[in-house]
């Protein structure tokens, strides 16, 4: 009876615990996921399993245990939301496997990926031919994202009512220039732009230093996408 209603109380404090700890940590959808939120997740797991099902462990250890690793899940969370190098470590990268219709099987090394893995991506999302892929990109969880070359896209209402052809983009798809006040020279280029036409366009725009700047992107359309560390300030221009 002794042995039952410990692990009554084992089990219902372990319960809590991790719904406490879940809660302070926030939510994401599965597909959301990072490899490292998979893992803390999984230890997490093991470390109440271990502590709260094991009698040989003593409970106030394990609650230990699971404080400090949610402690640094939550450090390392912080540190990613400030520090671009910190979550490129963490995170990786966006990576660009197909260009132009050409598969980039170097890339696909970097990632642990192989043909067959891309090919599944690409039949997924109804794309039998890379060929007809203008750009592809592994995202951070994993997923492929593929922008289609102009003449195997859906034709919308917007297309037909468009005045001109938009903007050069340097043919590539959207190209993040600014993160976290950070510009990054090498998407700048791929562009097709500067520092100094970076400078004109955000002195256009009431905007002296870039480390104002949360998000700046430009579209495949050429158009820009600006949003600044205070609210109030979003939105697209060309």
């Amino acid at each position: 009876m002794n042995e039952l209603l410990d692990i009554v109380i084992r089990a219902t404090v372990a319960y809590m615990l991790l719904l406490l700890l879940t809660r302070v940590m926030g939510r994401k959808q599965i597909s959301q996921l990072t490899f490292f939120d998979f893992v803390s997740g999984i230890a997490i797991g093991s470390i109440a399993a271990s502590t709260f099902f094991n009698p040989a462990m003593p409970t106030y250890l394990g609650v230990a245990a699971l404080v400090v690793w949610t402690g640094w899940v939550l450090a390392t969370a912080k540190l990613t939301l400030v520090s671009l190098p910190a979550r490129k470590l963490v995170e990786a990268e966006p990576l660009m496997v197909i260009h132009k219709g050409r598969i980039l099987e170097e890339k696909l090394t970097d990632r642990h990926y192989n043909v067959n893995d891309l090919l599944k991506q690409l039949r997924e999302k109804s794309i039998f031919d890379p060929g007809q892929v203008e750009v592809g990109i592994i995202e951070t969880d994993g997923k492929l994202s593929v922008l289609k070359k102009s003449q195997f896209q859906t034709v919308t209402a917007g297309d037909l009512g468009a005045a001109g052809p938009p903007a050069a983009s340097g043919g590539l798809v959207g190209k993040e220039i600014i993160i976290n006040g950070e510009i990054l020279d090498d998407n700048l280029a791929a562009a097709g732009l500067t520092r100094a036409m970076l400078a004109d366009y955000l002195r256009a725009n009431g905007i002296e230093d870039a480390a104002a700047v949360e998000l700046l992107l430009v579209n495949p359309q050429g158009q820009y996408y600006l949003d600044l560390k205070k609210d109030g300030a979003a939105g697209k221009g060309r």
